[in-house]
């Protein structure tokens, strides 16, 4: 059996944990989020960012899709923060991976306005964990980098604005049924 691994990504607050919850409760979807892989690197490493900490924290990934695949997980959803741009590399070696391993990827890009993100940085989820909840922050960030699409066959680009978790969630398992 083949793993369908949606991958859903784009800039901090765009949902995507909420929108991968909801896969998950309503669809039957393994979750693994982002923050996981980060959570424990950040328990070995003095700060974020630091010597290998990306290399390190991109192989724990790797490994765990890896096992859920030879473990016959049929449908996983994970969360990342990616920046067409500066993780270019790293996002062509994640698709050489996950066709290595034959597990089938549909990148999801969530797309919210900019006001959206904003007013979504500062949940008290966000504020209790390792993620950017600091307005001035967000807006740095977006200003830097461009949030570009995954290019790939499968891929799909949601504006999640107005739309309820749910309601994206239907809509990534439309994308799908068309595979």
């Amino acid at each position: 059996m083949t793993m369908k691994l949606v991958w859903l990504h784009g800039p901090p607050a765009a949902g995507k944990l909420t929108v991968a919850k909801a896969l998950q409760s309503n669809h039957g979807f393994k979750l693994f989020h982002n923050h996981l892989a980060v959570d424990l690197s950040m328990a070995i490493y003095d700060g974020f960012g630091e010597k290998d900490f990306h290399d390190f924290t991109n192989s724990i990934r790797r490994q765990a899709l890896s096992k859920a695949n030879e473990l016959g997980v049929a449908r996983m959803v994970m969360t990342f923060m990616t920046c067409a741009e500066e993780d270019e590399e790293e996002i062509a070696r994640y698709l050489d991976f996950f066709q290595s391993e034959g597990i089938e990827v549909y990148p999801v890009q969530l797309l919210p306005r900019h006001d959206v993100l904003f007013s979504r940085a500062v949940s008290v989820e966000r504020l209790q964990s390792h993620k950017i909840s600091c307005q001035g922050q967000l807006s740095e960030l977006l200003s830097e980098w461009q949030f570009l699409p995954i290019e790939h066959m499968n891929a799909l680009q949601i504006d999640n604005s107005e739309r309820s978790p749910d309601d994206v969630a239907r809509v990534i398992i439309g994308h799908l049924s068309l595979f």
